[in-house]
């Protein structure tokens, strides 16, 4: 995986901790260009943004689904360091 990729995916799940959907679908955005296979993760922090938007808050289950979306390799770390919910 390249590894700016995975520094832009890392900052887009902290912004989505931070409550801060557009830096995270910036961040995500540039993570799939470097590296398409970041689009299932991609998917779900625009879930993600779409719930900070309309609900100021993520939910559990998608705090979930973001886990489950990044495997068990070093995103799973940074999901859950910032998870909120």
């Amino acid at each position: 995986m390249d590894k700016k990729a995975l520094a832009f995916a890392e900052d887009a799940v902290a912004a989505i901790g931070e409550r801060d959907g557009p830096r995270a679908r910036t961040c995500i955005a540039q993570a799939c260009e470097l590296e398409p296979a970041m689009n299932r993760l991609a998917d779900t922090v625009y879930l993600a943004c779409s719930e900070l938007e309309t609900k100021g808050e993520v939910s559990t289950a998608t705090w979930n689904i973001l886990g489950e979306s990044v495997g068990t390799g070093e995103l799973f770390g940074v999901v859950e360091a910032h998870r909120t919910s």
